[in-house]
């Protein structure tokens, strides 16, 4: 009962998983018309007129190629400058060393708009606007924080007696690092790859800044589908499943042939397996679930009582929501700061940060 209990439920998951994939492909074999026109759960006239605009209408394939070239560009520059940074955060000690990992990690967390304006202006200023090595390098200030951080944490799974056993045996940093040490991470580089695919693939922002006609991609192209009629929906949808088809073939790819099981810097320790890049994250979690529900606590408070603006300690006025935000930022912070400047339990953290939340909803 408990073994069908679990099936139902997967069969279930699997459904609503791959209902609007399902849904995406239904309407990419219908046209526009029939789209509008009736509700149905499968094509009924099932055409390949999508596909074939999109086959044979250059604005339409060179988006694709494109965007695989500045992704492609993009994972190789990532993990070029990741790998070697990623070996020194766990290999050597230096003053700072701490606070800069945690800071590099702190750029992931800023919206791409915040940096769309410098990266405009600066690629405008050396004639980068419109090419697919601006994409990709603009794409690198979030990656690169990203597969620094994941590839740390395989490296430090590797005992160090193995450098010391390779430089005695007359091995050079080069060929060490080459031959020996990075098959022994493959199942990390793999890991990081397919994040850093990931994120530069569905990345629209910068993209679309960045680029006008030679290097647009397809997502910048599929934003400007409108005909006479409106938008076309069968055109869109056989675009969305065909933007599908690469993210799927890195995936099998790297979890059959590099990373099986995306282990995700697990720590083994004979035949016990630590997973110590996981031992802030409880507080962190309970935190944040914590604010979720003074979320929705707030919202039902606020649909109920409406109040305005008000000025206390902050220098602006704010309203519940922007008090709410500025203390989840700065809830971030001290977190990051606790993880980065300290060795004690994280909990403290978590109380300072509710303690914080606090003060700023009462009187901010």
């Amino acid at each position: 009962m408990k073994f069908q209990k679990r099936s139902l439920g997967l069969i279930l998951y699997f459904v609503l998983l791959l209902l609007p994939i399902y849904w995406m492909l239904n309407m990419s074999l219908r046209t526009n018309a029939d789209i509008l026109r009736v509700f149905s759960f499968y094509p009924q006239h099932p055409t390949f007129e999508n596909y074939l605009k999109i086959f044979t209408d250059k604005s339409w394939y060179s988006g694709y190629l494109n965007t695989i070239y500045y992704v492609s560009m993009n994972v190789v520059i990532s993990l070029a400058t990741a790998l070697p940074a990623a070996y020194a955060f766990s290999r050597f000690k230096f003053l700072g060393d701490k606070h800069l990992f945690f800071w590099l990690l702190t750029n992931r967390m800023a919206p791409p708009a915040v940096f769309l304006l410098p990266f405009f202006q600066l690629y405008s200023t050396f004639g980068l606007i419109d090419t697919h090595f601006a994409v990709a390098l603009s794409h690198c200030l979030f990656n690169v924080p990203l597969a620094v951080w994941v590839l740390e944490g395989f490296m430090s799974g590797v005992p160090r007696e193995i450098d010391e056993m390779a430089y005695i045996d007359g091995y050079s940093f080069p060929r060490f690092f080459l031959t020996i040490f990075m098959p022994l991470i493959r199942t990390g580089i793999g890991v990081t790859a397919f994040f850093c695919f990931m994120f530069s693939w569905v990345e629209l922002l910068l993209a679309r800044t960045l680029t006008t006609t030679v290097a647009k991609p397809i997502a910048a192209t599929m934003t400007r589908t409108v005909s006479a009629s409106g938008l076309d929906w069968g055109l869109l949808a056989a675009a969305g499943v065909l933007t599908i088809v690469p993210g799927a073939l890195v995936i099998w790819f790297v979890r059959n042939h590099l990373a099986k099981g995306f282990a995700l810097g697990r720590v083994y320790r004979g035949n016990n397996m630590a997973l110590e890049w996981m031992a802030w994250t409880m507080p962190t979690a309970i935190f944040f679930i914590t604010i979720a529900c003074i979320l929705v606590v707030m919202t039902i408070w606020q649909v109920k009582s409406p109040s305005g603006e008000r000025k206390g300690f902050l220098p602006i006025s704010t309203t519940p929501g922007d008090r709410l935000f500025i203390g989840l930022l700065g809830s971030a912070y001290i977190h990051l700061l606790w993880i980065g400047l300290t060795t004690l339990t994280l909990w403290i953290a978590f109380v300072i940060a509710l303690a914080w939340m606090a003060i700023l909803m009462r009187w901010g």
